[in-house]
């Protein structure tokens, strides 16, 4: 028992050093902080004729893009932040890695695959993903499919998931149905997720 609290106390104390050694960021700052893929929070794969990426996005990091400017006020953080909290957040960008189109149009013989393709994405993809925290797997409570109409190479799958076990890692699966690919695993380590710096309020 004695062991037990003297782990405890240990974990705590390094939590909170952590926790105060974390930088403050303007908005902007904090946005290229976690599109950098050095930090951990963006990962992506190639396979022979697509590639898939994943970005982990921290609720300071949607408020960021959200707030649009580097002057962001306590009240409006504050608003941003109670419509995001309870979720965690998750971009998944696909598309082809040779051929010209996006993940819908690449490829393809023809109309009738165009559909299918798009038919999969906006109402059945959800079924195929979902994120392993711990000991809890997770469906999406938030999923949207971005239609981009060939204006960007890559389509975007926005998705939401409930909280899981704290201070675990983020395994995002995707079974892929449409696209030959199979099964796409990303992992997000949570000593990334939690060196993520905060937000610097006005």
């Amino acid at each position: 028992m004695k062991n037990r609290r003297n782990i405890f106390a240990l974990m705590l104390l390094v939590f909170i050093v952590i926790s105060c050694n974390k930088d403050v960021l303007k908005p902007s700052d904090l946005i290229h902080w976690v599109e950098n893929e050095e930090n951990g929070l963006v990962e992506r794969q190639e396979f022979e004729h697509y590639f898939f990426e994943a970005k982990y996005k921290p609720i300071d990091y949607v408020i960021a893009i959200e707030g649009r400017t580097d002057e962001l006020k306590q009240d409006d953080y504050s608003n941003l932040k109670s419509e995001l909290e309870g979720l965690q957040y998750v971009d998944l960008n696909i598309g082809p890695l040779t051929t010209q189109g996006n993940a819908l149009s690449a490829g393809i013989q023809d109309n009738e695959e165009y559909f299918e393709r798009l038919d999969y994405f906006v109402t059945y993809a959800n079924q195929d993903i979902f994120m392993v925290q711990g000991q809890d797997t997770l469906l999406p409570k938030l999923y949207h499919f971005e239609r981009n109409y060939g204006l960007a190479p890559k389509n975007s799958l926005l998705l939401g998931f409930d909280q899981g076990e704290k201070e675990q890692d983020r395994a995002v699966y995707i079974d892929d149905q449409v696209l030959s690919v199979g099964r796409v695993k990303f992992l997000f380590k949570n000593t990334d997720i939690q060196s993520t710096p905060t937000l610097k309020i006005n």
